[in-house]
């Protein structure tokens, strides 16, 4: 996929953002005109009415340059139920996209199952007490500890002593 640095020397992420959405003005954009949009992490999410009535969910994910300058941001343009396409869509604007297509109802469909997924797994995480047994992906087990941050947790495998204690993955970990 090719990222498009909106050919200008220097794009912090908030000024993308702005031209971003700036070229939805009438003039600019086709026919196509902007109705709401949200920013989640590095996505920018747009719903979009079409010349033809219906709107859409266009995704604009963008990334600063990994090895450059820093506040030089690309993006990449993706609409609606393309694959592998980040699932974290706020439900306002799920709810406004009336896209036709098998394609676009099950990625709408998806985005709805994976924050569900995403907050039922939070759910339990928050309930999970000392001492409690944990199964790996990998089939290996983990005693919990604590938790660490949003992505990291505190536990010891089963033979290990009480004192020694290590850094393991949430998402290696059967919820």
């Amino acid at each position: 996929m090719a990222w498009d640095d909106s050919g200008t020397p220097k794009v912090a992420r908030q000024t993308l953002v702005d031209r971003l959405l700036a070229g939805y003005m009438p003039s600019d954009s086709h026919g196509i005109s902007l109705v709401d949009h949200a920013v989640v992490g590095n996505v920018l999410y747009t719903v979009l009415e079409h010349p033809h009535g219906h709107t859409f969910i266009r995704q604009h994910l963008m990334q600063a340059p990994k090895n450059g300058d820093p506040s030089r941001w690309e993006y990449h343009i993706r609409d609606e139920g393309t694959p592998d396409i980040p699932l974290q869509c706020p439900e306002e604007l799920l709810e406004q996209s009336t896209a036709p297509g098998e394609i676009a109802a099950q990625w709408r469909a998806d985005t709805r199952a994976a924050r569900d997924a995403a907050a039922a797994r939070k759910r339990k995480i928050k309930k999970l007490k000392k001492g409690e047994l944990l199964t790996a992906l990998d089939g290996s087990q983990v005693i919990f500890v604590r938790a660490f941050t949003a992505s990291l947790f505190i536990g010891r495998a089963p033979e290990d002593g009480e004192d020694d204690e290590y850094e393991y993955h949430w998402q290696d970990i059967a919820l």
